[in-house]
């Protein structure tokens, strides 16, 4: 029997005044994967860690930097009355347009090894 695979979203507080952006991680990384913990192992090999603040790394007046997700995303997502989502890439363009902070804003990495960058289309990139 072959597992559903689904996305999980990573989000990236701006502990100590900014986000960390590099080659793998940006404001938002969601990975796709069997479960959460599959998701969580994948997250951490990019770079992405948990509890922070408790092992040095993050500033303990801001928080930690990085969290958990509370469970996968369930499509289709009713955002309101006017906007619903059906793919992984729609929901995380209208995240990005909404609440990006960093260029890409949001990166996609699928189970096949595909990577998707996201980009905020309101907002002029320099």
């Amino acid at each position: 029997m072959k597992k559903e695979l689904k996305f999980y979203r990573f989000r990236q507080s701006n502990s100590g005044g900014s986000f960390v952006v590099d080659k793998k991680v940006c404001h938002e990384v969601i990975v796709e994967a069997s479960n959460k913990e599959e998701a969580i192992e994948i997250a951490m090999d990019l770079g992405i860690y948990f509890n922070g603040v408790d092992d040095g790394f993050d500033c303990p007046c801001c928080g930690d930097r990085w969290y958990e997700p509370y469970s996968h995303i369930e499509f289709p997502i009713k955002w309101d009355e006017n906007k619903t989502f059906v793919t992984i890439e729609e929901y995380a363009q209208f995240v990005a347009n909404e609440y990006g902070w960093t260029k890409p804003d949001i990166r996609i990495f699928y189970k096949n090894g595909e990577v998707k960058e996201i980009f905020s289309s309101k907002r002029e990139l320099k």
